[in-house]
């Protein structure tokens, strides 16, 4: 069978090239597994981020809904309060006509439409 030196030179080298084809079958193996296991680890990332932009979007929507629902309570405390500081103001200026002129009663009226202007920034800053 092996009758020259040749022909162990080629029995070498056909071990040599099973143990090389061995060796790579293993790399490309081992690196398969690393691929697939990155590709879990991607797919497992994006479930999580989705879950993640689901509960902002979740927690978003409520905070707009309690903002919405905060200017509608300001506005309509705000509007109320202007409503009972001009009737009050207003039955306090009848009440005491004699006593004031006509320019008085616009320095009341100011008064009121400034305090009504306060309460609408206060009202939004509520808001924020």
């Amino acid at each position: 069978m092996l009758e020259t030196t040749k022909d162990i030179l080629y029995l070498v080298i056909s071990f040599c090239v099973l143990w090389v084809t061995v060796f790579l079958c293993w790399t490309f193996y081992y690196v398969m597994r690393i691929l697939r296991n990155a590709n879990q680890i991607v797919e497992e990332f994006r479930v999580r981020l989705q879950a993640l932009t689901e509960a902002i979007n979740y927690i978003r929507g409520k905070v707009e809904h309690i903002s919405g629902l905060l200017t509608l309570a300001s506005g309509g405390v705000g509007s109320l309060i202007k409503k009972v500081v001009a009737k009050k103001a207003g039955d306090w200026v009848s009440g005491g006509t004699d006593r004031f002129n006509s320019a008085a009663k616009d320095a009341v009226r100011q008064a009121v439409a400034a305090t009504a202007k306060k309460m609408k920034k206060v009202a939004a800053k509520v808001k924020r």
